[in-house]
């Protein structure tokens, strides 16, 4: 058999299809042809490795490690991620994390702001900086800046952040001070979507600091103990993408240009060649009918996972779907998927969201999808018990079907 590896068409996706004719070395041809894992113990072992299945006993950098990169905003569905995942749960643990550093947060996907380890975020942040997209003239009209101002302000910033962290007036406030900066103060309030600070995110200059009477402030991170040296590009490419098998495997060629080429700004052609250099550590496996890649250590567990019907109640914008994407249609239901991208709060059942959820004062209404069978009732019971005990009130389920 010809080791190259073509992957399905990315028919979900508004993008041009990536690249994914591998050849060369390529991926290595699946060793487990005559016992492939079907969809349902790929989703369980899935389960295990996102700490859903709350058989350890973790804390909050073990589940943001677990699961990558998860989003920061807004602030109470990213305790509940953290609290879905844990077997003894308060809410205030992530922001605790982040208060004393022990976790960060930081501009990445699409944007937008996301809770790291340091060691991951060091991964992906270089990803993100390969687009390089602050030398574009658009990006540079929404910030207000010029390329020849990039070099100077990264220094004007990290020398008064030097002292402690500082909020995007203050650090406006510095610059217009400065004769040969004072045209950046505009753009250093945070106009046009933070585009000047974005970029010293990824760089790993700075990151989002404690908030200071209801603003946000942002701290050196550069000479941070817990910050890793800068790590060559193709090293953290292939290094990210091992991550994503290790979290969102066995992954089809549409989820892998998704975190990567949409939501990370990835060139398409650099996917394609750091999968290639990963011939050794990635291998083929069919998944129902779609063909994916996952790490080739992974596999034999993979395939003896055992299938489960546990339900659980996760927030919106959980990495469960926001990991793989909500296009994806052996997680969210293409019919479903509105709800999911528009952020409601999401009943999974073996993986598969099943409904939506909203806690009201003394109940979680549960919609029920139809088409997913009859509900679970016992396990939603107990799923609103744990939920209430978090928020510290009784509630009770009261489901509908539609």
């Amino acid at each position: 058999m010809s080791s190259n590896v073509y992957f399905s068409t990315l028919h979900a996706r508004r993008i041009r299809r990536p690249d994914f004719l591998w050849t060369g070395q390529g991926v290595t041809p699946c060793r487990y042809r005559d016992r492939m894992p079907d969809r349902d113990a790929a989703l369980a072992w899935r389960l295990t490795r996102q700490a859903l299945d709350r058989a350890e006993d973790l804390d909050v950098v073990d589940v943001v490690r677990r699961v990558i990169a998860m989003r920061a905003w807004p602030a109470d569905l990213a305790e509940l991620t953290v609290a879905a995942r844990r077997s003894r749960p308060e809410i205030g643990d992530l922001q605790a994390a982040l208060d004393d550093g022990s976790v960060i947060r930081s501009y990445a996907h699409r944007g937008g702001s996301y809770v790291f380890t340091h060691d991951v975020a060091a991964v992906v942040l270089a990803v993100r900086r390969d687009s390089r997209i602050w030398e574009k003239a658009r990006w540079q009209r929404q910030g207000d800046f010029s390329i020849d101002d990039w070099e100077p302000f990264r220094r004007a910033v990290r020398e008064l952040l030097a002292d402690g962290p500082r909020t995007r007036e203050e650090i406006a406030a510095h610059l217009a001070a400065s004769p040969s900066l004072r045209h950046l103060a505009t753009g250093a309030t945070g106009v046009g979507a933070d585009s000047l600070y974005k970029p010293l995110h990824w760089w790993g200059d700075i990151c989002f600091g404690p908030a200071r009477d209801g603003q946000a402030t942002f701290r050196l991170l550069r000479g941070d103990p817990r910050w890793p040296e800068p790590l060559d590009p193709d090293d953290a490419g292939r290094r990210a993408i091992v991550l994503y098998l290790a979290a969102y495997g066995p992954a089809p060629a549409e989820n892998l240009a998704y975190w990567f080429v949409e939501s990370l700004g990835l060139p398409r052609r650099r996917l394609d060649t750091w999968v290639q250099d990963l011939a050794g550590e990635v291998d083929r496996v069919t998944i129902g009918s779609r063909q994916c890649v996952a790490l080739a250590a992974d596999i034999d567990a993979i395939r003896a996972a055992e299938p489960t019907d546990a339900v659980h109640l996760l927030p919106g914008f959980d990495p469960w779907v926001m990991g793989p994407g909500t296009a994806d249609p052996d997680v969210v239901p293409p019919d479903r998927r509105a709800l999911a991208s528009r952020g409601a709060n999401l009943v999974i059942r073996g993986g598969v969201v099943v409904g939506t959820w909203r806690a009201r004062e003394t109940t979680v209404e549960v919609s029920w999808f139809a088409e997913a069978g009859p509900p679970s009732d016992g396990d939603l019971a107990a799923e609103t018990e744990r939920l209430g005990r978090l928020l510290g009130r009784e509630l009770e389920p009261a489901v509908s079907v539609g």
